[in-house]
């Protein structure tokens, strides 16, 4: 199978259908100045079959090179398993010609596209890519919701937190003000000693590429005590980029009740299936406490995989 190297102004007249937000050039020319260059790939044989955004720094190829994961965008839709193969071993012969020495693949869930990215991982697998993370993804199904369903089925100590949450006269919002739930976000995120990697003003500018939610929970006072940022990552599914809470409110289970609030919210949004709450994992080690909890919730756990290939010359 044939790579050729195209123009981000190609990419987008040939690439009608992103594999999600990640994939959109202008998402990756955001991003741009995190790697040495950026290549917009596209694999053909008879016709173009898929297309791939990939940052390049220091000799190894990251794809994503700023995001939670990338695959390819499939331009036809009609392609077998053979042509996923073809295309990951011209991948290879190209990045060898790149003198690249390394290729590293954050693979999506698998719910974001079943057939596809278990195709795609099997052709990664089958040329060599070893695995390099096996994380844990957490994912919220919004079929057949509703909030009494949701709450009943919910283990008997999540049940209580909402009832405590909803007799402390908190309230659910969903807002404009970015700059407020950005900071709640801040002060969670130390609080915990957890990393933020986005900025304010990051989060107000990728906004314009990917459609995007913010939300706030306040105590009785109407004091904002815990927030959300949310995307819509692609057509069916919203992606939790952060949330929490600010610790001193812990007592009053806000993000049992801000949980609660977003899938509502989501449900209503009737083509969103799914609201994804991301990974519990570093390198691959789970943090027990945060995979128990989004559980407690009503999430289910799914593989987000992380692959390499060494080059050897």
């Amino acid at each position: 199978m044939e790579i050729e190297e195209i123009t981000k102004e190609e990419y987008n007249k040939i690439v009608v259908n992103p594999f999600s937000g990640f994939d959109k050039s202008e998402f990756a020319e955001l991003n741009k100045s995190k790697v040495d260059e950026v290549k917009y790939l596209i694999f053909k044989n008879n016709k173009n079959r898929f297309s791939l955004i990939t940052g390049i720094k220091n000799g190894i190829i990251k794809c994503p090179f700023s995001a939670s994961f990338s695959c390819f965008s499939e331009i036809s839709h009609n392609n077998r398993i053979q042509h996923y193969h073809d295309a990951i071993s011209s991948l290879i012969i190209w990045a060898k010609n790149k003198k690249i020495s390394n290729i590293i693949f954050l693979t999506p869930p698998l719910f974001f596209n079943e057939p596809h990215i278990t195709k795609f991982q099997n052709a990664l697998y089958c040329n060599g890519f070893k695995l390099l993370d096996y994380d844990v993804n957490f994912q919220f199904s919004l079929k057949s919701f509703s909030e009494d369903k949701y709450i009943s089925e919910l283990p008997s100590n999540s049940r209580r937190n909402i009832k405590q949450a909803i007799k402390n006269s908190l309230t659910f919002e969903k807002v404009n003000n970015t700059e407020t739930v950005y900071k709640i976000i801040k002060q969670n995120r130390k609080e915990k000693g957890f990393p933020l990697w986005m900025s304010c003003e990051d989060i107000k500018n990728t906004e314009k590429i990917i459609k995007s939610d913010y939300f706030l929970v306040y105590d009785s006072n109407k004091n904002p005590i815990a927030s959300a940022y949310v995307q819509t990552i692609k057509q069916n599914i919203a992606n939790v980029v952060y949330w929490g809470n600010i610790q001193a409110s812990d007592y009053m289970f806000p993000m049992n009740y801000l949980a609660l609030n977003v899938f509502n919210y989501y449900s209503s949004q009737k083509s969103i299936d799914y609201v994804s709450i991301g990974t519990s994992t570093k390198d691959s080690i789970p943090n027990y406490g945060l995979c128990d909890f989004k559980e407690s919730i009503g999430c289910k756990s799914c593989a987000k995989l992380n692959w390499i290939y060494e080059i050897k010359y």
